[in-house]
C-alpha cells in the first residue's frame, strides 16, 4: 500500500495572475522542479500559485517536517542538480527556523532561494502576530550576513525585477543563497499578463574572464617545477571543471589530491590519485603534499580552510610556489601566500592554462615515464588508508572501516552519497573510495549535524534514478530523522545507513583523547531505528554482521523504490582518523 499523499482537485482555479504566480513562473523558467517548505497563512498566495503549478504538471511543493529540513533539502537538490534550490517558510519562527540551513548553503556557496512570508505591509508596527518586518524581528537583516542578497518586496511594481535579481545573485559569480521576504498583500496583488512572458535570458552568467599574462607566468613556473602537486577544492566541482582537472593532471603527470569537501572530484582510483587531504584524509596525500621537496602546488577552487589543510599546517606551503585558481579574489593570500593568483571561474582558467601548456610546454614520453614510475614507487610505500587489516575484519560489533568497504562494494559507482557531520564523516572520508565526480556531498563549511539526513531527500529528487545513500550517525539522525516522514509521504527512495554507537562518537573520542577535557554528555539510551523506520511507513533493516550489507541486499532495497533505514551496530571503541582536528582544537584553546 502506497503512503504517498494526494490532495483533491479544486472545483475552480482562480483566473487572475498574482505576484505569487509570477514568482512560480520565473522558478519554472529556471528549471526548478520542487519547492521545499511548510505553509502558513501569510504564505497563502505563494502556495496557491504552487498548487496551480502542480495541477498543470509543473513546480511541485514538498511538505517537510521542519523548516531547517526544507533548507537542507533545497541545498541537497542544488548540489546534485547544479541549479537553484528553493525553500520557503511562513513568517516569524518559520523564517528563523530556515536560518541554520541557509548558513550551511552560504558557507559552501550553494545557490538556494529562501522565500519567507511576511505580514501585510499595512500591519507593520502594530504588534501583529509573528511580525518579522523591520518593526518586529527583522528577518531581512537576520539573513543579510548569510546570503548574497536579502530583501523585502515592498511594492508590487518592484516584484518582477526583484524576483529576477534574486535568481541572478544566487547563480552569478561566486554562487550562494539569497532571501526574499514576501508580504502577503503584495504577493496577492494582480499582475499584468504581459509580465508573465518576461524571459530570464541573460539574467545571470558565470564570468569568462582570465588574466592571460598571469596564465603565461604560471605556465613558466610549471615548466620549471621539479616536483609538482595539485590540490583540488569544491570550486572545481561547482564550475564543472572536473574534466579539465583530470586533463591537467594527466598532461603533466601531477599527483592530485582533493579537499574533504571535493572528495571524488578527482577519481580516487586514478593512477595519479593521492586521495583526500585534510580532515580524515589519506596518508598518501599527507606524505606527498607535506613533503618539502614538492616545489609547486597548483590549488584549484580551495580556500585553504581548516578542514582542507590539517589546521593550516605550515608544511603545506613551506618551500612551495603556489598557483591558486579561485573565482573569489578575496581568497588569495588569505591563509597561504599565492605567488600567482589566477582569478576567475576554475573551468575557464584551466582551459586557458591547458591551451597555453599544450602550446609551449610539452612533457616528453621519457619524462612522463620517469614521473609515473617515481609516483608508483611512492604509492607502494604510502597507502591511501590506515589500518588496512580492519577493512576486511569479521569482528563483531562491525568495524566502521569494514562497513565503509561493504557499502562501497554494494552499490554502483554512480551512487550519490550524502555524509552527515560526526565520526561517520571521518570514516567516509578515509575509507569510502569515490570514483565518479559529483557523487560525494558533505556540508563542511558550517558543519551542521543533521544536514545529511534531510539533504539526501532533495538530492534524490535531483538524482532521478541514480541511487542516493546517506551515511549518518545516530546522533545526527536524531536531529532531522522526522524528515523520514517527508520521504515516505512523497515516495522519495533514499537509503539511510545509520552508524549506531549509542551516542555522539566524535564528542566521546575527542574528550577521551584530550588531556584537559572531562568525559560527559555524549551517550544516550539505545534506540531501535528499525522500529523508528517502520513506524513512519519506511523499510527498516538491521545489520549485525560484517559482510551482511552486500551487493545483493542493496540491489533488492534499491529495487523497492521506498525509503529505507539501515541500522548498523558499530564498534564504538574504534577511533576514526580525527587527529588533525584535535590538534587544531588544541591550538585554538592553547592546550599544551
Amino acid at each position: 500500500m502506497s503512503n504517498v499523499i494526494k490532495y483533491p482537485v479544486p472545483k475552480k482555479l482562480p483566473d487572475e495572475i498574482q505576484n505569487g504566480d509570477l514568482l512560480v513562473h520565473y522558478l519554472e523558467k529556471e528549471g526548478v522542479e520542487y519547492v521545499f517548505g511548510i505553509p502558513g497563512g501569510a504564505l497563502e498566495p505563494v502556495y496557491n500559485a504552487l498548487a496551480k503549478a502542480e495541477l498543470r504538471g509543473g513546480l511541485k511543493p514538498i511538505l517537510t517536517k521542519h523548516e531547517q529540513g526544507a533548507a537542507f533539502m533545497a541545498d541537497g537538490y542544488s548540489r546534485v542538480s547544479g541549479t537553484l534550490g528553493v525553500c520557503c517558510a511562513t513568517t516569524g519562527p518559520g523564517a528563523t527556523n530556515l536560518f541554520a540551513g541557509i548558513t550551511t548553503s552560504y558557507a559552501d556557496s550553494i545557490p538556494v532561494l529562501a522565500l519567507t512570508a511576511q505580514i501585510p505591509i499595512s500591519k507593520f508596527g502594530k504588534s501583529a502576530f509573528q511580525d518579522s518586518s523591520h518593526e518586529g524581528i527583522d528577518v531581512v537583516e537576520v539573513f543579510k550576513k548569510s546570503t548574497n542578497y536579502s530583501a523585502m518586496i515592498i511594492n508590487s511594481s518592484l516584484a518582477d525585477d526583484m524576483f529576477r535579481k534574486a535568481i541572478r545573485m544566487a547563480l552569478s559569480g561566486k554562487r550562494g543563497p539569497v532571501h526574499l521576504s514576501l508580504p502577503s498583500d503584495v504577493m496577492a496583488e494582480k499582475v499584468d499578463e504581459k509580465a508573465i512572458s518576461h524571459s530570464l535570458f541573460s539574467s545571470y552568467n558565470q564570468p569568462q574572464h582570465f588574466d592571460r599574462s598571469s596564465v603565461k607566468e604560471a605556465v613558466k613556473l610549471i615548466g620549471r617545477a621539479r616536483k609538482a602537486a595539485m590540490l583540488v577544492g569544491s570550486g572545481a566541482l561547482w564550475s564543472g571543471a572536473t574534466r579539465e582537472v583530470k586533463d591537467l593532471a594527466e598532461l603533466l603527470t601531477i599527483p592530485t589530491a582533493t579537499t574533504p569537501k571535493a572528495k571524488g572530484t578527482f577519481p580516487e582510483n586514478h593512477e595519479l590519485a593521492l586521495g583526500c587531504f585534510g580532515f580524515g584524509g589519506s596518508p598518501r596525500a599527507d606524505a606527498y603534499l607535506l613533503d618539502e621537496d614538492v616545489d609547486l602546488l597548483i590549488a584549484v577552487g580551495t580556500s585553504f580552510n581548516e578542514w582542507a589543510t590539517h589546521g593550516w599546517n605550515e608544511k603545506l606551503a613551506r618551500g612551495k610556489t603556489i598557483i591558486q585558481i579561485d573565482i573569489d579574489p578575496n581568497q588569495f593570500g588569505r591563509n597561504y601566500a599565492s605567488v600567482i593568483p589566477l582569478s576567475g571561474d576554475a573551468r575557464v582558467v584551466l582551459k586557458e592554462l591547458l591551451y597555453e601548456l599544450e602550446r609551449v610546454h610539452r612533457v616528453t614520453s621519457v619524462e612522463r615515464h620517469i614521473r609515473t614510475r617515481r609516483f608508483v614507487e611512492f604509492s607502494e610505500k604510502h597507502p591511501m588508508m590506515l589500518e588496512l587489516e580492519k577493512i576486511t575484519s569479521d569482528a563483531s560489533p562491525i568495524k566502521p572501516q569494514r562497513l565503509m568497504a561493504d557499502i562501497r562494494a554494494a552499490v554502483p559507482d554512480e551512487t550519490i552519497f550524502f555524509i552527515d557531520i560526526g565520526n561517520n564523516l571521518a570514516w567516509a572520508l578515509h575509507y569510502l573510495p569515490i570514483i565518479k565526480p559529483g557523487t560525494f556531498f558533505a556540508a563542511l563549511g558550517f558543519s551542521c549535524m543533521g544536514y545529511g539526513v534531510a539533504a539526501a531527500i532533495g538530492g534524490k529528487l535531483a538524482a532521478k534514478e541514480r541511487p542516493v545513500v546517506a551515511i549518518v550517525g545516530d546522533g545526527g539522525f536524531l536531529m532531522n530523522g522526522t524528515e523520514l516522514s517527508t520521504a515516505v509521504s512523497h515516495g522519495i527512495p533514499v537509503i539511510w545507513v545509520i552508524l549506531n554507537d549509542g551516542g555522539l562518537g566524535m564528542v566521546r573520542h575527542g574528550q577521551s583523547m584530550s588531556e584537559q577535557a572531562m568525559e560527559t554528555s555524549h551517550t544516550f539510551a539505545p534506540i531501535d531505528f528499525v522500529g523508528w523506520a517502520e513506524s513512519f511507513g519506511a523499510v527498516g533493516v538491521r545489520i549485525s554482521k560484517a559482510g551482511e550489507l552486500s551487493n545483493k541486499m542493496m540491489n533488492e532495497l534499491i529495487a523497492l523504490k521506498r525509503p529505507v533505514v539501515i541500522d548498523v551496530q558499530i564498534d564504538r571503541d574504534e577511533v576514526p582518523p580525527i587527529g588533525s582536528r584535535l590538534s587544531a582544537l588544541r591550538e585554538v584553546y592553547r592546550e599544551e
